[in-house]
């Protein structure tokens, strides 16, 4: 695919390089010199230096040509105003980072898409959505309904407790099956296993499994869920304000922050919240307002580094679970390595918003999203393409890719090596980062 990405700061830079990855055809588009420059000599996309809202610039870019253009610059005028463009230009589909919740409503995004806008990505609300299914489900890395939630991928730390922690795969009771095991990350590396392949403290396993099956991984991964009550939030941004809304009362909640009017902020639209106007780390204020009572920590600034020290100072004062916002991708293995027990990155959120459109466009693909370096996505088997042609076992699969399971009617299954994928069933595909061309041929 064509796909030209109109702005050159962290979020666009990512998808850029992500995408590329994916063996696609990537134009990034930016105003910042230099930077194009840099990016242009060490990454595998073509850079162009020009503004998003001139048809000139666009129709440089070859825009006529583009199967998707996505807007990322910091300014949601702009991207929608780009998208509205670049569709009357001819790219095929236009979708733009929005900053303003009233943009995703279905009212308005109908007016958008009659301008050109096919989808707007509001990567806040997203963001507090997440942190809102993190905390109901605490003992867990992620956490990701396929479809109806009729089947889940569930990522766990494995603890030394775990009774699953140094077996085989292979060693793993199978009678009756609970779980199939899709994937293993273990520091920076996603392992797409077999039956040889060892399960260890600090991995992060990801099960796919049926819900009503989803009480036995506690105990299997030494895990123990925590009955959250009392949460302390650092950092009072969107992100913030969009969970509040989201938890809607249901914990005692402090929000920590230095800002004052992001304070009178928060405090105006949630009386019911505790408001501090303080910094992050400031460990004596933490302390007066309560961080030893609490259950969870939610570090929301935007400094993952001031996000990491915070979730460490709240292990120090026996706070059982938290949660921070890490931008940089690089922190994160090392964030994980803390025992963080949850991590929050924007630009993999939007990615997998990015990669479902994509997908989409070729095939009929329900969801998709990024962890760290690999995706989980669901596809719907078609009549006559090769995932249907014969048992699981004998598609020779590559490496980098598994199938976590299958949804059929309103049933979600698990797979074994005799497993043929029918068609009309939603197939759930693992895979690492760069694997998704394959993926697209079992499809076909």
């Amino acid at each position: 695919m064509r796909i030209i990405i109109a702005g050159d700061g962290d979020t666009g830079t990512h998808l850029a390089r992500m995408l590329s990855v994916e063996d696609q055809d990537i134009v990034l588009m930016g105003t910042d010199r230099d930077r194009l420059a840099s990016l242009d000599a060490e990454s595998n996309f073509i850079t162009y230096e020009g503004v998003a809202v001139s048809a000139n610039n666009l129709k440089r870019c070859n825009v006529d040509g583009a199967d998707l253009f996505v807007a990322v610059t910091p300014d949601e005028n702009v991207n929608i105003l780009a998208c509205e463009i670049a569709k009357g230009c001819g790219a095929r589909r236009c979708v733009a980072r929005v900053d303003n919740p009233e943009l995703v409503s279905d009212d308005v995004q109908r007016i958008l898409k009659r301008c050109g806008v096919d989808l707007t990505i509001y990567p806040e609300r997203l963001a507090a959505e997440e942190i809102a299914r993190s905390i109901e489900h605490n003992w867990l890395s992620d956490w990701i309904e396929i479809r109806h939630g009729e089947l889940i991928v569930a990522g766990v730390r494995m603890h030394s407790s775990g009774l699953l922690c140094g077996l085989k795969l292979s060693e793993i009771p199978n009678d009756p099956r609970l779980f199939h095991v899709a994937a293993i990350k273990r520091g920076s590396e996603v392992v797409i296993p077999r039956g040889d392949d060892r399960l260890y403290e600090g991995d992060i396993v990801y099960f796919s499994l049926q819900p009503e099956n989803i009480d036995h991984l506690p105990m299997l991964c030494g895990q123990v869920p925590a009955d959250v009550r009392r949460i302390m939030i650092t950092g009072a941004g969107r992100v913030t304000e969009n969970f509040l809304e989201i938890a809607g009362g249901l914990y005692t909640v402090t929000v920590i922050d230095p800002d004052k009017e992001r304070c009178r902020v928060i405090a105006s639209r949630f009386p019911k919240v505790t408001v501090v106007n303080a910094r992050a780390n400031d460990v004596a204020v933490l302390k007066e307002e309560g961080i030893d009572d609490c259950d969870m920590l939610l570090a929301l600034t935007g400094s993952s580094e001031t996000n990491i020290v915070s979730c460490m100072v709240a292990r120090e004062h026996g706070v059982g679970k938290t949660l921070a916002r890490v931008e940089e991708l690089q922190y994160i293995p090392e964030a994980k390595s803390l025992s963080i027990d949850k991590i929050i990155n924007k630009k993999l959120i939007n990615s997998g918003e990015v990669l479902s459109v994509i997908l989409d466009s070729r095939m009929v693909a329900t969801q998709c999203m990024s962890i760290d370096n690999a995706e989980v996505t669901a596809i719907v088997a078609t009549e006559g393409s090769r995932i249907v042609s014969r048992p699981i076992s004998e598609l020779s699969l590559p490496r980098e890719i598994t199938i976590a399971g299958v949804i059929r009617g309103s049933e979600g299954l698990l797979v074994g090596g005799s497993t043929l994928v029918m068609p009309g069933d939603h197939v759930v595909i693992f895979c690492v980062s760069g694997a998704l061309g394959k993926v697209e041929r079992l499809f076909r």
